[in-house]
This record gives C-alpha cells, structure tokens and sequence, in this order.
C-alpha cells in the first residue's frame, strides 16, 4: 500500500468494481473505471499496486485489449475530454496513461508505447533527484520486463532518491518520499548497472579500475557502509577484510588513496537541481557513490597504519567539511566515515590528526564524533 493512499478500503471498493466489470467481459467500461480511479487516488498512487497485480491477473487477451485502449487515448487526449470525464489536465492524465497501459501490458507488448516510456526516462537523466508525483519507476520496470535496460544516468537518478531518505534536509521531501516506495525499492533491488553512478571523477576513475581488476575489485565496491550505521560492525569488518585479503591489501590501499585523491574534483556529469534544494547538486557527493565512499574509509582502517593512509583520510574529511555547496559541510556523514577510520586506525599520527580536527571543525555532528574517536584511543 502506497503511503499515499492509507484508506485501504478505497482500493477494496475499486477492485471490487474491476472484477464485476471483468466477469461480465466489459473491458471498455473497465478501462475507464480503472482511469476514472487512477485520477481520483492521486498520481503517486494512481491504480494502486494491488489493483494493478489485479489486472494483470487478466486473461492475456483482456490485458492486451485495456492497454491498447488506453494507448489509444494516450494519442488522442483533448483538454475538454480529459478535464469533463477525469477532472485532470491532459499532462498529467497521459503520464497516468503511460503508467496503466505500460503496466498491464507488462510481459506480453513491451513494444507498446515503449518510445513514450523512453522519452519519459531519458528525461531523468541530468537530475539530481525525482521529484516527479507520479509512480515513474514504474516505466523502468516495463522496460526491463522487455529486455530493455534503462540508462545508467537514470538508474542514477532513481539510486539518488532512493538515498535521499536517509539524508539530512532530504527526508521530508517529495524526493525522499518517491525513495520510500516500496516500488522504487524493489526496482533499485533489480536495476541492473554499475556499481557506482557515473559522473564523478573518483567514481569514473574506480569503476574503470575495477572493470580491469575484475570480479574481486568490483566485490571490494559494493561493499558499501550500510546508510544507517555509524560505524562498521564486526559482520561488516570481517566481510571487508576478506575483500581486501582477495584484491591484495597493498594493491586495495593504493587503489584507494588514488580515488580518495580525485574525491574534490568538479563532476564530469553536471546535474539538474531543484527549488527545494538549497544547496548546489553538483558542489557536493552523489548520494547513492557517498556511502561507497564511506565504505572505502573504514576499510582503509583494517590495513596497516601507514603516514599516507592516515593523510588520505584527513584529506577526505576536509574534503567533505568543505561548505562549497552552501551554509552545510559538503557531506558531514562521509566525514564522520572519515573520522571513525581515523579512530579505529589509531596510532600517533591518527591522534594528533583528530587533536588537529577538534581545534578547527565547528559542525557540531562531527564535533561530537571527533570526541568519541578520541576519548576511544
């Protein structure tokens, strides 16, 4: 059930009708039940998850009939017919359209309207989070049911806003609501593409050298810091170190301190931000490539201490305090990742780092983590 849509029996009373409607053969009545609903529950719940498994439940001949009306309509809208029967502006009731017909025909027609859905992706490119109101993953998962893989710049955008909930001045958002849906989760669970979002220069830079070191380096990436945890779990070292222990520890640290060294560079890919933002999308770290990031620091934390190790974490935290992209540190949580590396590496030259932080750094999150890395040596 959509967050969106919390009366449960609203969805009942129309799935209800729908069945009638299909026992008695009715498909074009039933087609416009289902549009007359999709309009009426909002866009960003539309025909509802349940009634949508509901109509694909339909014999293949139903389902294809419905979609093939409903792609008719699609070419055919008009302000007065869309505003009399559906009380919705002809934008809004065609991308409710798209949605339907793209989802009941899935599996049987992934050609139908397929240029729409693409248009519709392709639109998402270059942004930095999806902000839209209706369920547009739901045009992803059409596609892939065809065979069809989205681009990684829009795989990107949909990993974004799958973060965005966890991500401070993010959370109340639309975005961050779209990132919630059970949908969208379940989609960036399928979504097959890199392991990291294109467009940074450390992450173009890790993907290209993990596709050479192949399937080990490519593990050691996906081992991400998990978005809620503050620190590594014993699970989690046990899991890095094996990594390590697979790629080399020297080769892994080198690699590393290579990316962590092209971590402030400028994006390659400029991103589309959005009024609800008060900062510069393109000044601070990819949402989804920062918890990679900050899986990198704690790894570095479970090789030998090195005077360069050590180095390349500071810089990390500066890099990530920067205020470039506004009033706010450019990624406070990559820093604390930063910080904790810092700690659980321990040493001379770590403490006197964080002793060197706690004179200068005033975000107060951060602050309150440098004291706990501390007190810890």
């Amino acid at each position: 059930m959509s967050r969106w849509l919390r009366n449960t029996q609203v969805l009942a009373e129309q799935a209800a009708r729908y069945r009638a409607l299909a026992e008695r053969g009715d498909v074009s009545e039933l087609a416009r039940a289902v549009m007359r609903a999709a309009c009426d529950n909002g866009s960003m719940t539309g025909v509802g998850s349940e009634n949508m498994r509901l109509l694909r439940a339909l014999p293949d001949k139903d389902r294809l009939e419905l979609a093939e009306t409903w792609a008719r309509w699609y070419a055919h809208v008009e302000d007065e017919w869309s505003a009399e029967e559906f009380r919705r502006d002809p934008g809004y009731f065609r991308t409710e359209l798209l949605m339907v017909a793209s989802g009941v025909a899935r599996g049987l027609d992934g050609d139908l309207l397929a240029a729409e859905r693409q248009e519709q992706l392709f639109r998402l490119r270059d942004q930095y989070l999806v902000w839209s109101t209706h369920r547009i993953w739901e045009l992803a998962d059409a596609e892939l049911a065809a065979g069809r893989t989205p681009d990684p710049a829009v795989l990107a955008a949909f990993r974004r806003t799958g973060a965005a909930v966890t991500l401070p001045g993010l959370r109340r958002t639309q975005a961050a609501a779209n990132g919630a849906e059970p949908g969208m989760r379940d989609l960036l669970a399928r979504f097959p593409g890199p392991v990291l979002n294109p467009g940074e220069p450390w992450a173009d830079t890790a993907l290209r050298e993990a596709a050479a070191g192949g399937e080990p380096w490519q593990r050691l990436l996906e081992h991400a810091a998990p978005a809620s945890a503050h620190a590594p779990s014993a699970k989690w070292r046990r899991t890095g170190s094996a990594l390590l222990d697979a790629v080399g520890p020297e080769e892994a640290r080198r690699a590393v301190l290579r990316w962590f060294e092209l971590a402030d560079r400028a994006r390659t890919l400029p991103l589309v931000g959005h009024p609800h933002l008060p900062f510069d999308v393109n000044a601070g770290f990819d949402p989804h490539n920062s918890h990679v990031l900050r899986g990198l620091a704690w790894m570095l934390a479970l090789l030998p201490p090195l005077p360069d190790t050590v180095h390349a974490l500071v810089g990390l935290v500066e890099t990530s305090l920067d205020p470039r992209s506004g009033d706010t540190p450019r990624s406070p949580h990559v820093a604390e990742a930063g910080i904790v590396a810092l700690g659980l590496t321990g040493g001379r030259a770590a403490r006197a780092e964080l002793d060197t932080l706690s004179r200068w750094v005033t975000h107060k999150g951060t602050l309150r983590c440098i004291d706990k890395a501390r007190a810890a040596l």
